[in-house]
């Protein structure tokens, strides 16, 4: 009997065993569907780190593609206009696509970063596998819309985000070629402003351009490599810049300023000056005193350490930055309209 009462207690051992083990699997079956809400949840959650990831704020970079409408005169035809705003969309698509990708790539480096440490990826805000969903889903969205504008528009587009792909995997690595390739960006929102409106591509507009958004990247690189000398690193993470090139980069950055504002003066002379939908040329010439002097504000303020790492977010917020652009609105408006002529 005690053999019995042995054997029965072991058997009912045995299988409370088995009931316990049988019990985990149903208890773990359940939990996907329990937990897919939670998931749905928690990516509605991220949406506001994933809409600070995608820049909205850089999309004021896209605002390019309205410049060829606008100075060919063609802007208030409807159909230009339509499409040189779905244009706009579409860049913006593309641009933020790339952004969510670079952010992937440099993930670790961000981390370290003083100041980059601080957006969604790094700093765990938005989860990896949701910015992989979003990243190639806003890329083709935005490549069918430029597609459904037309085709020259659909083939700067491809150009567009080939030459920010290839900026992210390498070329940002080589000092001087990475500014090249950032004014190039720039430059390419000119054409595809081009393309959509089917206006005549000015060859003082895209010299302009390069010779511009140099400055800016220079400026940029600048500026980082002053922060990263502030905080004890002699170079830039993945950019190839050292500290001994902090006093070049202060040459050649105000040189392609003003190489930009020699530019725009002989725009004015050779070429605006022909155009007939001006009512009053001179007030053009109020053009390039405004841009040198926005651009000498932006490497005083680089020179002085007050400059933001992006000069463009710097110019949306710093408030001479919009009085000056407010005046060359200003006067762009008065050489059109030809008032006080």
């Amino acid at each position: 009997m005690q053999l019995a009462g042995a054997a029965l207690a072991g058997k009912r051992s045995y299988m409370q065993r088995v009931g316990i083990r049988l019990a985990r699997p149903r208890a773990s079956t359940a939990a996907p569907g329990l937990a897919a809400p939670e998931s749905r949840a928690a990516a509605w959650a991220q949406l506001p780190a994933l809409l600070e990831s995608a820049r909205p704020h850089q999309w004021a970079k896209n605002l390019l593609v309205f410049v060829p409408a606008i100075l060919s005169g063609t802007i208030l035809n409807p159909e230009h206009l339509a499409a040189v705003a779905l244009s706009f969309v579409s860049l913006s698509l593309i641009a933020s696509g790339t952004y969510l990708l670079n952010d992937i790539w440099d993930l670790e480096a961000d981390r370290r970063h003083w100041s980059k440490c601080k957006r969604p990826l790094p700093s765990g805000r938005l989860s990896v596998g949701l910015a992989l969903l979003a990243a190639p889903a806003a890329i083709a969205l935005g490549l069918l819309l430029a597609a459904a504008i037309g085709p020259m528009v659909a083939l700067a587009a491809i150009c567009y985000l080939t030459l920010t792909v290839c900026y992210s995997l390498a070329f940002k690595r080589i000092p001087i070629l990475d500014v090249s390739v950032l004014a190039g960006l720039f430059t390419l929102r000119l054409v595809l402003g081009i393309a959509a409106a089917g206006v005549f591509a000015s060859p003082w507009l895209l010299v302009f351009s390069m010779f511009l958004f140099s400055s800016l990247c220079f400026a940029k690189r600048y500026v980082e490599l002053v922060r990263a000398a502030q905080r004890g690193t002699a170079a830039l993470a993945h950019r190839g810049y050292q500290g001994a090139d902090g006093p070049l980069l202060l040459v050649l950055g105000p040189s392609a300023g003003m190489g930009a504002v020699v530019t725009l003066i002989l725009y004015v002379i050779f070429d605006a000056f022909r155009q007939t939908f001006y009512g009053n040329t001179a007030w053009l010439w109020a053009f390039p005193l405004i841009l040198f002097l926005w651009i000498s504000r932006v490497w005083l303020m680089a020179a002085r350490g007050d400059l933001d790492d992006d000069p463009v977010a710097f110019a949306v917020r710093d408030m001479p930055s919009i009085m000056l652009g407010a005046a060359m609105f200003g006067a762009f408006v008065l050489a059109w309209s030809g008032l006080f002529g």
